[in-house]
């Protein structure tokens, strides 16, 4: 490989450019893109959309230095001519989309042995990705994962050492407001996310405030939460213009009653001079840290709203803001995807 940039296959069972329906997507598509800066050649193997017919669909185009080749059917027939003719050094996948099967991973992991090409795996979640490639766990060249948390799990379940790469935003595209914004933003009012809670904070303690609700990957309305507009709470359609919600926003709440893999809103709050409320579990001890405030009676809206008031105090306040900016210093997108190619070059050396 001496004298020539690492090829890497990027191949999900995932829709890809320029759709970004989750943040495993978006974190997918900015480690595709730095990988390119720092000198690797990077190719996609993706899906338009869920396969609605036999016949193949296909895309074929350049997206920030990235060649991404989509496929609505006959993924694998295409996979096989891609590897043909790109010859990569080695592939790498996350987790699966849910009409991807046990079976699609199989023959995908039997195909790339079948041509001597490494594989590694970059796993967001313990949902569904994590159980279809359990089986062919040990065809993995290298398990990547998002958090110390998350490793964690994998050790357990795995029985295997997975590295850590944090899945952070770029900082170079984000700008602290001049100002704070008015509102409480809380993203992906869902059931497991602390909506309960949320409610609670928007009707019962804080009518005077204004509460910003974000969608997020998943549609609220599939789980009976309409987005409309009532008193002091704005419900607002998901948008790749994040930039414009930290705008509005003065305090992120984070009130999640599951172990969430990483919390990247926390590290996008941060870069924006915004406090962080959130809970103490999974891995956002890992996103908030010392820069923000966590919950260990997360469960209990007396503690959320005991905190939000407490930033109500100007010097407590400005603190928070202040251990956001020292703590946020911690993360880089560069010096993680650097990590990242370093563990992919050792695969193949």
């Amino acid at each position: 490989m001496s004298g020539r940039s690492l090829k890497i296959l990027v191949a999900n069972h995932r829709w890809w450019f320029p759709t970004s329906v989750s943040g495993a997507d978006i974190a997918n598509h900015e480690f595709a893109r730095e990988m390119v800066q720092q000198g690797a050649t990077v190719r996609v193997h993706g899906i338009v959309a869920p396969r609605t017919d036999e016949r193949t669909r296909q895309r074929s185009y350049m997206a920030e230095g990235v060649r991404v080749g989509l496929v609505q059917s006959d993924y694998l027939k295409e996979f096989t001519r891609v590897i043909q003719s790109y010859k990569p050094d080695i592939v790498l996948t996350s987790s699966a989309e849910p009409q991807c099967g046990e079976g699609d991973i199989a023959r995908m992991m039997d195909l790339l042995h079948h041509h001597g090409i490494p594989v590694a795996i970059y796993v967001h979640d313990p949902g569904k990705g994590m159980q279809l490639f359990r089986d062919v766990r040990h065809q993995l060249a290298a398990v990547i994962t998002n958090s110390h948390f998350m490793a964690g799990r994998i050790r357990q379940e795995w029985e295997m050492r997975p590295h850590v790469v944090y899945p952070v935003p770029d900082r170079r595209s984000f700008r602290p407001p001049q100002y704070p914004g008015s509102f409480i933003t809380f993203f992906n009012p869902l059931p497991h996310k602390g909506l309960h809670i949320a409610h609670e904070l928007v009707k019962t303690h804080f009518p005077d405030r204004s509460f910003l609700f974000v969608e997020g990957f998943i549609d609220p309305e599939s789980h009976g939460i309409s987005l409309t507009r009532s008193g002091n709470l704005i419900h607002a359609r998901r948008s790749p213009d994040v930039a414009t919600i930290y705008l509005m926003t003065r305090t992120i709440i984070i009130p999640s009653q599951w172990e969430e893999p990483f919390g990247r809103v926390a590290v996008e709050a941060m870069y924006h001079r915004i406090p962080v409320v959130a809970s103490h579990t999974g891995g956002l001890i890992e996103s908030v840290g010392d820069g923000g405030l966590l919950l260990s009676r997360f469960s209990e809206v007396e503690a959320w709203v005991d905190a939000i008031e407490k930033l109500d105090e100007r010097p407590y306040r400005d603190d928070v803001v202040a251990a956001g900016e020292q703590y946020v210093k911690k993360f880089s997108l560069p010096e993680q995807v650097g990590h990242f190619l370093d563990i992919l070059r050792r695969i193949v050396r």
